[in-house]
Formats: structure tokens, sequence, C-alpha cells
């Protein structure tokens, strides 16, 4: 419960803030949005010795909130102040680097200083992140080592080329020993990637205390201001990466923290991303041979002592590597997964989680194997780390040993998960779990095939290892709803288990008189030709008539777009900016430009134009949607969705297809109007938006435009 001293202060903040930030203005939705973010994170226990555990659900709260509402000061004070007196961190997650930038260095210490709240905020990132400062050495003296000299065959480097790199890693050495650099990627100009991939390390690899650059290390003194941040600023695929290791191993764990995740209208899909997982099968048996023989140099290593261990490693990777042999062999026997010219390559999906018997005990082997290893290469990790501090005169031979002993530690468990997943037979009501193999060609001739596992729902995942653990959590997004509610996004998330309040705040802006979504006769998108004569022909009039103002075209297929850029007229392609022809950062800087110097510009973009993107005022006075943004459901996990839905009577177009296309829809509409003095419409050239069922039940759930239809103006 909120007291009234929290109330005060959460007033008097605000009012500071007000009164220090120029040109700021209250906003009712953002007041609202504050006082239920407040109201939901005071139902954690305060802090103390008899402190009980939140009530799973009850501290957690979805937010929608438009462009304009000032989301950011919303969850931002109140976030800051609650933590304070809850005693937790506060942890702010977003999927865009833009939006990360913008909290760490503009908007939360610009609310922090106003208000008077002493606040330490710090941007976390993954481990790669930052250089290994022990590999960086290794490879200024050992050029060998960087990954691109490494395989010649497959890319050849001049002497030249050689010594810029070598100048370029001795000039990082240098400025981080000097205090210039802090050794992380993005405070450095553009490092290319297979030479990052050479002096950076991941969890495996790391030597911990063990590496004699361990107190000057670059990714710990990151890891310290974590520790002490009282503010921390992540991005989806961190928070994840960190929810999958059981959490406190990147961030601080659930139980001590408020999160805020902002932009989660991805999350659910991002989740799924996240706890997926594969592996090849040959590229695993080279490992476990490698393994096998690696066995005997830690037995020299470690002693007799150890004997018993390394030999259970030399003898249970050669199964390993038996075992992978026969799954091989038994893939190679299917003719489903023979590639052809026609079908370079074949996937093998598992309907109903159905595996051949001898296929499924090969994945019950390799499961136990790989997690047994996991647990002999872990105790002699901790070995090596032991002897690595007693006995500095094998230190180049023990720091060797770990980097081995990680690297192998990782494929087990990578391989491990796989195969749990693989081999999970969920119960008879729950979401299942995708499952196929892929045959992949390389050169010479070698195949290999790819085990992939994947959930369906991420929900499960959500439930516990956040909804349930966390000591409060604020999801907010200007695109939470999909069709008018927010039952999707429960339902994707596993919220739909919980009373979770869900608050779709007012928009701050006037839709009806600010613009308008016209939806003009047109051909069916499915006659490519005739559509693609009738879109270009709107395109042509509408850039005809356009002043120095901008428009941005949003297409669902490349070929069409390049096709009607390919047939406009010179005059008008000139000023067409396109997609794949420079960055996007570059489009749509030179976009902007071309206004300011009071010249029309047009962006033909596809899908991660959709959102992103700012472009307010004369910058885009007209959105151009081609054709409703429906994903081909062509990949394994959405087909054993679709198979899965259809087995319980529902109907896979109507709960995946058109919440996602609605979804996407509502994004590109929200390019349209970005502040309160935007102008403009919204064409949208496909006409099931109006003629069908689903499409009408799509344009409700938009903001509340005046509708244009076929030439007259409708309600929808």
């Amino acid at each position: 419960m909120l007291t009234e001293d929290t109330k005060q202060e959460i007033r008097d903040k605000l009012a500071a803030i007000s009164k220090v930030i120029p040109g700021f203005r209250s906003r009712p939705a953002q007041r609202v949005m504050i006082a239920e973010v407040a109201k939901t994170l005071g139902r954690c226990p305060d802090p103390g010795p008899n402190a009980g555990k939140p009530v799973p659900g009850q501290t957690v709260l979805v937010v929608q909130g438009s462009t304009g509402t000032g989301k950011s000061l919303g969850y931002g004070l109140a976030g800051m102040i609650m933590a304070m007196r809850k005693g937790k961190k506060l942890v702010i997650s977003s999927s865009t680097i833009a939006l990360q930038e913008q909290l760490t260095t503009r908007d939360l210490p610009l609310f922090s200083q106003a208000a008077g709240i002493k606040v330490s905020i710090e941007l976390a990132k993954g481990r790669t992140r930052y250089v290994c400062q022990y590999k960086l050495n290794q490879a200024i003296g050992d050029m060998q080592q960087i990954t691109m000299f490494d395989r010649k065959e497959e890319r050849a480097a001049s002497e030249s080329d050689s010594d810029v790199i070598r100048q370029d890693l001795e000039a990082m050495a240098k400025e981080f020993a000097e205090g210039r650099w802090n050794g992380d990627r993005d405070t450095r100009e553009s490092v290319a990637d297979e030479v990052w991939k050479s002096i950076t390390t991941d969890r495996h690899g790391c030597l911990n205390r063990a590496c004699p650059s361990y107190k000057s290390c670059a990714q710990m003194a990151a890891r310290r201001r974590l520790r002490d941040a009282s503010v921390i600023v992540a991005n989806h695929d961190l928070l994840l990466a960190d929810l999958a290791m059981g959490g406190g191993k990147i961030l601080p764990s659930p139980e001590e923290c408020f999160y805020v995740i902002d932009e989660a209208h991805g999350l659910p899909e991002k989740a799924v991303s996240s706890f997926a997982s594969g592996h090849f099968i040959n590229a695993e048996r080279r490992s476990a041979e490698k393994l096998a023989n690696l066995a005997a140099s830690l037995q020299d290593a470690l002693g007799t002592a150890f004997e018993p261990t390394c030999e259970r490693i030399h003898d249970e990777a050669d199964r390993l590597r038996s075992d992978l042999s026969d799954a091989y062999g038994f893939l190679s026997s299917l003719a489903q997964l023979r590639a052809t010219t026609e079908c370079p390559r074949p996937t093998l999906e598992f309907e109903d989680s159905c595996l051949p018997e001898e296929f499924f005990e090969i994945g019950e082997n390799i499961k136990n194997l790989t997690n047994s290893l996991a647990g002999l290469l872990d105790e002699c990790q901790g070995a090596l780390n032991d002897r690595l501090g007693t006995d500095r005169s094998k230190q180049a031979l023990f720091e060797k040993l770990l980097a081995d002993v990680g690297f192998q530690l990782g494929r087990m468990e990578e391989v491990n998960t796989t195969w749990t997943l693989f081999l999970e037979e969920p119960g008879e009501n729950a979401p299942p779990v995708a499952k196929w193999i892929e045959t992949v060609s390389f050169k010479k001739n070698s195949v290999d095939y790819q085990i992939n596992a994947s959930p369906v729902f991420a929900g499960g995942y959500l439930r516990n290892l956040l909804w349930e653990k966390a000591a409060g959590v604020v999801l907010t997004s200007a695109t939470m709803t999909t069709l008018g509610n927010f039952d999707d996004f429960l339902r994707r998330t596993g919220l739909a288990s919980y009373d979770v309040p869900c608050v779709d705040l007012p928009s701050p802006f006037d839709y009806a008189t600010q613009g308008l979504i016209d939806i003009p006769k047109m051909p069916s998108p499915k006659n490519y030709d005739a559509h693609t004569k009738a879109v270009t022909d709107r395109l042509v009039d509408d850039m005809t008539k356009q002043g120095p103002e901008g428009m941005l075209v949003l297409f669902t297929s490349r070929r069409q777009m390049e096709d009607i850029a390919g047939r406009l007229p010179k005059e008008l392609r000139a000023r067409v900016l396109v997609q794949g022809e420079q960055s996007k950062a570059a489009i749509i800087a030179a976009h902007c430009a071309a206004i300011d110097a009071g010249k029309p510009s047009t962006i033909f973009g596809l899908a991660s134009f959709t959102e992103g993107v700012d472009l307010p005022s004369s910058y885009c006075t007209q959105v151009v949607i081609t054709k409703l943004p429906f994903a081909v459901p062509d990949s394994p996990v959405l087909r054993t969705l679709s198979s899965w839905i259809e087995r319980r009577g529902g109907n896979p177009f109507m709960e995946i297809s058109v919440p996602d296309a609605a979804r996407k829809l509502e994004q590109s509409v929200g390019r349209l109007i970005r502040t309160e003095t935007d102008h403009g419409q919204v064409v949208v050239t496909d006409p099931r938006l109006w003629e069908s069922r689903f499409g009408r039940a799509m344009l409700r759930g938009l903001p509340p435009f005046r509708v244009m239809a076929m030439g007259k103006e409708v309600r929808p």
C-alpha cells in the first residue's frame, strides 16, 4: 500500500521537475501512469528481516501509452522513488539502442537531478561487448590467434592487412592501459567482427580470478559498477539471457529488482527466440573428439587425484562422439533430409512431438552424457583455478587448459539444453515444443544436420523465471493492445494466469482532427501485377502533388518495393530513398536534410521502418501502407503452433495471424502523428482493411482517425 508520505513525495518530486525542465507541461495520462506504477510497486512488502514475498501477479502492471504520453517520466519517477523506499534495484529494459541511450544519457539523469533524487545509473551490456585484456595481449603477441587468419582457405590476408590489424590492437592496449579507453566496444571506432571475436570472450572462456588481468578487467569493472548502481538500463536480450541462467548472473537477482520493460510489445516473440536452442551434429562430434583428447592433458596437469575424473571425461566423451555419429548416420538415412538442387536446405519437422524410437534413445544418451560431462568439466575448472593461484610456474599451461575447458563446458551445456528441449513431451493441454532438423551443406560437399527446438509460447518460462520471482514488474509500450484489448499480450506472456491490472492511457492527440485513414479502391494484393500497378499509380499521383514534406511508404515485400521504385518516373525516383541502398540511419538523415532544404522526400521501407522511426511535423505528413502486414507462416515454430491450435478446435488465422498483423499495422500507423501539432494521412492500399471482417476488426483497433473507405467517409 502507498502511504500518504510516499504519495506526497511523488507529488513534490513531480512539482520540482515541472519547474526545472524547460517547456514541461502537465499531462493527465502521465500522472495516471505515475500513480499506477507507484501503486503496483507499492504492493511489494517493505524491507526488513520479516519481509514476505510479493503475491505473484499483484506487483505486475501492464500499461499502454501512446507516443506523447511521457512514459519514461511516468515509470522513471515512480520507479526510482519506489525502488528506494522498498530497498530494490530499478532495472529498465528496452529493445532499441536509441531508447537505452536516451534513458541513460538524457531522461533519467535529468529527472533525478531535477527531483533531487540521488541515484547512480548504469547501462548494462553483455560480456562480449567488452575487450578481454588477456586475449588482446595474446593476439598482439601471436597474430595467428585472430580468427580471420586461422582459416586461410576461406580468407587470405595480405601482409599489409596484418600490420594494420596489429597496429590497431596495439593502440587498443595502449589506450586501455592509459585509461583513455574503457574496453567497451561501443565507445571505440568500428572494429571488424572477426577481429573483435578474437579479443573478447564469453562466460565459459573467461578465466575469472585466475586471469592475470583480473584486477584491470573491463568487464569486471562494469560488473562492479552494476553492483553499486541503483538504476540499471539493459536490453531485452540481456534481461532474458540473465533470466535463462536463473537470474542474478549478469543483473541483480529478480527478487532484488523492480523491472520496467519498455517497448514490451516485442517481449513475447523475443522470449521465444531467447529460450530456443540448437546445435550441429557433426560439429559437436568433432568437439567430442577434442574433449576426449583434452582429458589426457587435464590428467597430466592435475595429477593422480584427478585420474578417475579424467578417465571418465575420456570415456564419456568417446561415448558422446559415438552417439553423435549414430545420430548423424540415422539422419543421413532419411530421404526427407537429402539435399537437392530444388531444395538445398531440407527441413524435417516432428508433428505432435513424435520422434522415432531409435532417435529418441540416441537423444537420451546425448542428453545424459552432456549433463555428466558438464559436471566433470566444472570440477576440473575449479581445480585448475586453484592450481593457478598456487603454482605460477605452470601459469601458461593452466591458462590454456582453462580456456579449453571453458569452451568445452559451453558446448556441453548448449547441446544438453538443446536435447532437453528436443526430447520434452509437454502435457496434454500444454503448448507444444517445435522440433525440427535442417540439412546444411558446406564446401567440398560436406553435410551437417542442425538439431533445433523452440517453445511456441514463452509464457511458462516467463512465469517461472520472472512473474513468480520478481519484486515487481511494469510492462509498457505504445502498442500493447491488439484488436482493442490486452488479451493476446497476456496470453503470450503467461500473464493471463494472474489478475494483472491493464491500463490503457488516454492519448494526448486529437486523432480525429489531426489525421485521416484513407482506404482507396484497389485490386486485391493477391493479384500481384494489378496491385503493384495500382499502388504505383497512386504513389505517382501523390508524389506529384507533394510539397516540401516527407512521405513514408511501408512494404511487406522487398520484391514489390523494388518493383515500384523501378517503375517511378525518373524525376520522382530521384527523391526516393529505398531501404537497402543506405543504412537506416543514413536514409533518415538524408530524408530530414531534404525536408530542411525545402525539398520533398519519400522513404521506401520494410518492417524495420514500422517502429523506432520518429519523423515529426513536416518530416512525415503521409504514411502509405501497401499491404496488411501478415507474416507468412513458414517457420517450424508457427507451423507447430498452428497445428496445436487446430487440434484444440481453434482457428490459427484468427488466433495468430490476425492479432500479429493488427499489432504491426498499429505500429505502422503510429509513424504518422508524433506530436500534438502534427497533421497528415495514412493511406492503406489494401482493400481487405475495409472489405473483410477481420480487416474491420483491425481498423477498430487503430487510433480514432477519421476514415475514408472507397471514396466515402465512414465509421469503422
